[in-house]
């Protein structure tokens, strides 16, 4: 099966965050792997806008010439050429969807909207994202982005760390507003008033996916406070590395530590609250069940590959279509 990725992120185009999008990357080997016959097609549109307005080409010129079973979209906006793919060629067009695209506003939203309506099926990482989409997809699957469990595999050095204070993760950089740093930072200063546990933070921005893997390994918590997720790939890799994670109810965070021994979701985004769950974690000092959890919820690189797959083969060989006759719109969740 020929598959073409369409997607505005992903490693090495943009030299400001080299790993930007490497869970496109990992997706697209996993379903290589799988048996995809995959190639990637990336719009540059950290470097101009008008890069979309020439993927309509790029696009329609690369399907026409390989003549792709599938051409899979990650990111609304790079579904600009969704709607020409779909009437003038014989692909079928999926669209996964990964929580600014249509949680947002503006353009984005509006050509989110627009490829949903003209996509064969649409993927949301998160039932949140799949409610933004209202009635328009016919056919809309809930399949989050794997976690790649052979790198982010725990080994546990934990005589090698700084030894400087207990170790809690931001996990992504304090200018993103949608992040909630302010909080972050208040609840960690509860944490060492109240508890009197010395804290240092750490933030996982700016550094190697290598350092990445070494800092999860090493630190003692991960504290979550975004105000907007969709699934986010931070939580899966602290999980699959057995660090404990305590975060707002946001994105699928809930569904992921349901039932997780070792984790906390926390209802409110109250800075006492979430301090009360760092606290207790380290003090207790031991390690999550996160990787155990991730492997029953079925959200490796693996897994998600066969899923989908499946679902391209289904697809491709019209039993979707006739799975779905006249059940309307509908969300599944791939198990």
């Amino acid at each position: 099966m020929k598959i073409l990725v369409v997607t505005n992120m992903y490693p090495g185009a943009n030299q400001n965050h080299v790993t930007q999008g490497i869970f496109v990357e990992e997706q697209v080997q996993a379903l290589r792997v799988a048996g995809g016959d995959v190639d990637v097609l990336t719009i540059d549109g950290f470097r101009r806008k008008f890069s979309y307005l020439e993927s309509l080409v790029r696009v329609m010129w690369a399907v026409k010439r390989r003549r792709y079973d599938i051409v899979h979209y990650h990111f609304g906006l790079s579904a600009i050429s969704a709607p020409l793919v779909k009437l003038g060629t014989g692909a079928r067009v999926f669209v996964t969807f990964h929580g600014s695209d249509v949680m947002g506003g503006g353009l984005t939203r509006i050509a989110s909207l627009l490829a949903a309506k003209f996509s064969d099926v649409c993927i949301v990482v998160s039932e949140e994202i799949r409610g933004r989409l209202g009635a328009i997809p016919k056919a809309c699957f809930v399949i989050p982005c794997a976690v790649n469990e052979i790198f982010f595999s725990p080994n546990l050095n934990r005589e090698d760390r700084d030894q400087q204070g207990q170790v809690v993760v931001f996990p992504s950089s304090p200018k993103r507003a949608e992040k909630d740093y302010p909080l972050f930072t208040k609840t960690l200063e509860i944490v060492r008033s109240r508890w009197g546990i010395n804290v240092t933070e750490r933030h996982i921005d700016g550094l190697s996916r290598v350092a990445v893997r070494e800092l999860l390994d090493t630190a003692d918590c991960m504290l979550m406070t975004s105000h907007r997720e969709g699934s986010p790939q931070s939580v899966k890799e602290a999980m699959s590395m057995r660090l404990p994670v305590v975060s707002v109810n946001v994105g699928d965070v809930g569904v992921m530590l349901k039932d997780c021994p070792g984790n906390a979701v926390v209802a409110s985004r109250d800075p006492e609250i979430l301090a009360q769950q760092v606290a207790g974690i380290l003090t207790l000092g031991t390690r999550s069940k996160g990787r155990d959890r991730l492997s029953e919820l079925g959200y490796f690189s693996g897994n998600i590959a066969c899923r989908l797959m499946r679902l391209y083969e289904d697809v491709v060989e019209g039993q979707l279509s006739d799975r779905n006759s006249g059940a309307g719109t509908r969300t599944n969740e791939i198990n």
